[in-house]
């Protein structure tokens, strides 16, 4: 077990790791892995990417505290925190300028793609992210920052897992963007252990980021994670989830009607077989998840890439990287050999 990414890159590099795709595989590290792949004994396969964004940024909207529950739960603050976002900076920085400004959404060229689902709210404008936040929350502390209306500085803290360096890098970008918008950002990184309590099984956090979903077709009927609360992985909303998956727990939380509605739209959609009936209806739900937007993201994500040593016999070239396939599950490893 390694608990560091950069031992693991170091591990890598020395020719100690036979496959691997996550944590190390990011973009800025690709050139160093490329210049090792003599002395280390690998070579690169490629990931098709179905990921609904490289991050997605999620508020939560079960918070316990009555005022961040209110702040958070009103679009047009959601809009503003987007409008914030220099997403091409992101981009440029941290994938080498591969992607396109982008919320959560399906790809392109799709039977499911929304064009407003994809673009709304992307355009990096602080001035038209200021004008909808001082509609809001207009009092500002003498160092410029938001006040709520309990007084409170406006805070956010986005509560990451710590092996995802992608992310850290991006908010390196992000909280100086929502400085700039009279927004206290501020990240907490963590075991993933202490995450998985914190978000997946709490309601008092602020917010997290995550990137998984599906960006198409069918992977993103059986995924909807970020158009409808429908279990444990729509962390901006656990409350709501639980009730579209347990409805008489305790911790469950009734969501607003359009919301209920969504939930139920997906009920019929996992009701029927016709084909065509669930993609009308996926439709239905991709449309009003515009409408509501309780999440924004930075960018569709580029194929991604994993290493992998050269005496490692039947590994695939090519795979999906998708967490409901899972990667690299059904490429059969119980196949995979060392010659």
């Amino acid at each position: 077990m390694v608990g560091d990414p950069e031992v693991l890159l170091l591990k890598t590099l020395q020719g100690e790791v036979d496959m691997m795709d996550q944590y190390i595989c990011t973009p800025a590290n690709k050139p160093v892995l490329f210049d090792a792949q003599e002395s280390g004994n690998f070579h690169f396969y490629t990931l098709k990417e179905t990921a609904a964004n490289v991050m997605v940024f999620q508020l939560n909207l079960n918070h316990t505290d009555p005022v961040k529950n209110e702040l958070y739960n009103n679009r047009d603050f959601r809009v503003g925190l987007s409008h914030a976002i220099d997403r091409q900076a992101m981009i440029d920085a941290v994938f080498v300028g591969q992607g396109a400004p982008a919320q959560p959404s399906i790809v392109e060229g799709d039977p499911l793609y929304v064009e407003r689902l994809s673009k709304q709210y992307t355009e990096y404008d602080p001035e038209k992210a200021n004008a909808v936040l001082d509609g809001i929350v207009p009092d500002k502390d003498s160092e410029g920052y938001r006040l709520d209306k309990s007084g409170r500085r406006v805070t956010i803290i986005f509560e990451i897992d710590q092996v995802r360096t992608t992310f850290l890098d991006m908010f390196q970008l992000a909280i100086p963007n929502f400085k700039e918008v009279g927004i206290d950002a501020q990240i907490r990184t963590m075991d993933r252990s202490l995450w998985e309590t914190r978000v997946r099984n709490g309601r008092e956090f602020d917010a997290t980021a995550h990137q998984f979903g599906a960006n198409s077709g069918v992977a993103a009927m059986l995924d909807p994670r970020y158009f409808v609360p429908f279990n444990s992985n729509a962390l901006y909303a656990q409350g709501w989830a639980l009730h579209f998956t347990a409805p008489d727990n305790d911790a469950a939380i009734e969501p607003p009607a359009d919301v209920k509605a969504q939930q139920d739209l997906y009920k019929k959609l996992l009701a029927t077989g016709d084909q065509a009936k669930q993609q009308e209806i996926m439709l239905e739900i991709l449309n009003n998840a515009a409408e509501q937007f309780l999440v924004f993201g930075v960018s569709l994500p580029p194929d991604g890439y994993g290493v992998v040593k050269n005496d490692m016999v039947n590994t695939m070239p090519v795979m999906p990287n998708s967490f409901g396939w899972p990667t690299p599950g059904p490429s059969a490893p119980e196949q995979f050999f060392k010659s």
